[in-house]
């Protein structure tokens, strides 16, 4: 099983956004891996990438001393919740000479043209816009709101819909020397070169949160299918949903943050992942205190259950398998569309049949590595 998801763009410490995302995955992850799956994990860092770029000259850092420093924090907090580490964390820095293969595959075979910049050609790639369910208009729209339209002329894009794969930098911004000319990549080829470098030509899934869908998605997909003729680039696309904060989407640009450290504070991590996971990946949800206490009582009791089951363990040298109904409701659950709030109450249900066993099983899955205390 080959899985890629999008990953960060190390320019602020994570949010509970974030980790919502990720701990889903760390789910998704750790239940094809209980059931024998064998999975091959990809999760990238995007440190070549505009706001990056611009928030460093913001606080007047070097780009690459806020991108490893923000990695770090994003790697510190999805470690405390718990996760299983991806087999792969490639940085966009680090495959600038296979994406500028890739580019120029494309423009030799005649799906990108150089102006400005080198951009593909969307005209020839029938079904853009069918991953997203997106009309033109509805896609232009989008592209307007998140400042990504661009112009079209005869020195820039033929189309609106149209996206750079090679592209000049900017003052301050890094630049590689390459036979496109001096520049960086284009976002939407970043992701499409690591994914085939590390898993190949076709995945079984790829993922992210709901507001990568279009036009990052939708562009991989045409780009990665015209670069190998393969199709579907990815068997499933998974999206999880928009995590909100006082009535608005939690996001860097709002200043609406919850930070993961700012979660821990008031809760084991244990806690912090049961509650992200308590509820569906796909929708979107309103982060809530009181919600988060309500995870922390929770844990509170799985631990004291786990701690007088393991004293007893060791006064009878015995341990009793978990539940067979309880781990088949579990497993149902998960299997039907990752129905994680559906695990959660089997896991409460664990809790008041004191099987200790299923309770560790569930928890192993739900919650990963991250501490009860």
């Amino acid at each position: 099983m080959t899985i890629y998801v999008c990953g960060v763009t190390p320019y602020d410490s994570g949010h509970m956004g974030h980790a919502f995302t990720f701990s889903m995955f760390d789910v998704l992850v750790r239940f094809l891996e209980a059931n024998g799956a064998r999975v091959r994990y990809v999760q990238n860092i995007t440190d070549v990438d505009d706001p990056l770029f611009e928030r460093a000259r913001r606080d007047g850092i070097d780009w690459r001393e806020l991108a490893e420093r923000e990695t770090k924090v994003h790697i510190r907090d999805m470690t405390v919740l718990g996760w299983r580490p991806p087999d792969f964390m490639p940085r966009v820095s680090d495959e600038v000479k296979p994406i500028v293969a890739a580019a120029s595959k494309l423009h030799a075979k005649g799906y990108a043209y150089m102006t400005d910049a080198l951009y593909f050609d969307t005209s020839k790639y029938r079904g853009y816009g069918r991953l997203s369910h997106r009309t033109r208009r509805s896609m232009v729209r989008k592209l307007r709101e998140e400042g990504l339209l661009g112009k079209v002329g005869p020195h820039a894009k033929r189309d609106l819909l149209d996206f750079p794969l090679w592209r000049p930098s900017g003052p301050g911004e890094p630049a590689w020397a390459s036979k496109l000319g001096e520049g960086r990549p284009g976002w939407h080829i970043e992701c499409s070169v690591m994914s085939m470098r590390y898993l190949g030509a076709q995945i079984d899934v790829h993922g992210g949160g709901r507001d990568l869908e279009f036009s990052h998605h939708e562009s991989e997909r045409a780009q990665s299918e015209t670069l190998t003729g393969k199709a579907p680039f990815a068997r499933a696309w998974v999206h999880t949903g928009m995590v909100r904060y006082e009535g608005r989407k939690m996001s860097k640009s709002l200043g609406n943050l919850v930070k993961v450290s700012q979660a821990l504070q008031r809760a084991p991590a244990a806690a912090v992942r049961l509650y992200l996971v308590s509820h569906r990946y796909g929708h979107d949800w309103d982060f809530d205190w009181g919600g988060l206490a309500r995870a922390s009582r929770l844990v509170e009791r799985l631990r004291k259950l786990l701690a007088d089951d393991a004293r007893a363990s060791r006064a009878t040298k015995s341990k009793t398998p978990p539940g067979r109904a309880l781990m088949a409701q579990f497993k149902r659950a998960l299997e039907d569309d990752m129905d994680t709030p559906r695990a959660v109450r089997v896991l409460r249900a664990a809790l008041r049949q004191s099987d200790a066993a299923a309770v560790r099983a569930m928890l192993a899955v739900l919650v990963g590595t991250a501490s009860l205390t």
